[in-house]
């Protein structure tokens, strides 16, 4: 694949990446401000904590396939790519770890303050808590 092929494809995952990043941290907010329809489960935890990582991996491989490894950006990252994707790289594994507690948790937190759960679509399908079951049709 030619140079210009791979800045292109490494731009469109960046973007797909930063996209899929803002989605999640919507139902994050969603939740802190308790609106009346709350999305919320396990997978949304993970996919909010290593949402970093993946966005560095991204930015690196978007700086290396469009400036080259001779620039400084470049090189300014890769002076620190052990240190940063060390540390990325732990807040991802603790993001499994985690996840499943937090969604344990936020269900009970969030049955107690009197929402309920509408119907899941799937098994994989993230809960979604709404304060009058009539929100569920939206």
């Amino acid at each position: 694949m030619p140079a210009w092929g791979k800045a292109i494809a490494s731009v469109f995952f960046f973007i797909l990446s930063a996209a899929v990043g803002m989605l999640v941290f919507s139902y994050i907010i969603s939740l802190y401000n308790m609106t009346d329809i709350i999305v919320f489960s396990g997978p949304i935890v993970i996919v909010a904590i290593t949402t970093p990582l993946l966005l560095y991996v991204m930015l690196v491989s978007t700086v290396e396939f469009s400036l080259g490894k001779k620039s400084i950006l470049f090189i300014f990252l890769m002076k620190y790519n052990k240190l940063i994707m060390r540390c990325l790289l732990y807040l991802g594994i603790a993001g499994l770890f985690i996840s499943f507690p937090v969604s344990f948790a936020v269900n009970i937190y969030l049955l107690d303050k009197g929402y309920e759960t509408c119907g899941k679509i799937s098994w994989m399908s993230p809960t979604t808590y709404v304060k009058d079951l009539s929100l569920c049709d939206r």
